[in-house]
Order: C-alpha cells, then sequence, then structure tokens
C-alpha cells in the first residue's frame, strides 16, 4: 500500500475512533445530566409530536438519507411503496460518487439508530418534498431519540438550514457548537 493509501486508512481509522468516543461521552456523561428520567428523553430535546407517523426503513443510502415505506396507509410517505425520505436540519458528507472524510462514519451512525427493518416515527414540516421529490422528514426511533438532532449533536453531520423547513434550527445550531466545541465526529477529524 502506498504512503498516500496508508496515510488514508490511517485518517479514517482515527475519525471512526474519534466518532465512537464522542458518542460514548454523550451517552455516559451528557445524557445522564440532561435526560429526563421519566421520559428517557434528554431534556429540551422534543419527543415525536402527537401527529408523528410510522415509517419503516428500507434501506440506508447515506448519513442522511434512507429510503421508507408507511406502515399505515397515506401520511407523510405516499404510498406503501418504499421511497427516498432526506433528514431535514442535518447535512452528512458525501458517499457518493466519492466518499468523502466521514460520509463512511455517518452513514454508519444512522444505521445504527436506525437499522434496516426499524420503524422510526416521522414528521414533516412546512415542506413536505425536495426539488428531488424526496420526502422531507424529522425522524425519531421507537423510543424517542430525535434521531436528526442525535447526527449533529455527536458530530455525524452538521447544521443545515433551509426555509421554509426551519422548526429545529435553533436546536441544531446548538447542537453542532457543542459538537464543534468538543471536536465530536467530523469536526475533530475532517475540519
Amino acid at each position: 500500500m502506498s504512503p498516500l493509501g496508508r496515510r488514508r486508512v490511517r485518517r479514517r481509522v482515527l475519525f471512526a475512533v474519534s466518532l465512537a468516543a464522542a458518542a460514548l461521552v454523550v451517552f455516559v456523561f451528557v445524557v445522564p445530566l440532561v435526560t429526563d428520567r421519566s421520559s428517557g428523553v434528554a431534556a429540551g430535546v422534543p419527543s415525536p409530536p402527537a401527529d408523528a407517523e410510522l415509517i419503516e426503513i428500507v434501506s440506508i443510502t447515506d448519513g442522511d438519507t434512507v429510503r421508507a415505506r408507511s406502515v399505515a396507509d397515506g401520511g407523510v410517505l405516499l404510498g406503501d411503496e418504499d421511497e427516498p425520505v432526506r433528514l431535514i436540519g442535518v447535512d452528512t458528507p458525501e458517499v457518493r460518487p466519492d466518499v468523502e472524510c466521514g460520509g463512511a462514519e455517518a452513514t454508519r451512525a444512522l444505521e445504527d439508530l436506525l437499522p434496516v427493518g426499524s420503524r422510526a416515527w416521522a414528521s414533516s414540516d412546512a415542506e413536505p418534498r425536495d426539488r428531488y421529490d424526496r420526502a422531507l422528514l424529522y425522524l425519531w426511533t421507537e423510543d424517542g431519540a430525535f434521531v436528526n438532532h442525535v447526527l449533529v449533536a455527536t458530530g455525524a453531520g452538521v447544521a443545515l438550514e433551509v426555509e421554509p423547513n426551519s422548526r429545529y434550527a435553533d436546536l441544531f445550531a446548538s447542537a453542532e457548537a457543542s459538537a464543534r466545541t468538543a471536536d465530536a465526529g467530523l469536526w475533530g477529524t475532517c475540519h
């Protein structure tokens, strides 16, 4: 393997270790401090809204895009066919056509939160679809973890505000600032 190839491998390993360490710090030290013990949801981080609908994860495309289908008829997804879903408020490094720094790790982070076959609570914002006809959604795991927020808070992605879908923009910006300060995820490896 060339010296450049070895450096790339070392950077990827270092990023993966940094992401794992940041997640460990968040879950061991931060979550117990800010968790509402009665609900298990981090304080200040919203639970799925009352109108959230259950969807099933069919595949993971990258760190901020999945394919999913509705569990019930109608709703945030159009039918019983699977369709692309873009997470609102978070942007992760690309994995296609080339893998950017942190792209593979962000994809794994989303796979860990929403494994194929799992279900998630989904809620839209002001604009339900993007120009590529992907559903634009906020997602929560079945046990209430706010997926979009977790990706930003652990440094797997960065906050991305695209009006008019900005319901949680301040929350995501705050999570990004904390991740950046802690050199979590891509902030410690890629920036």
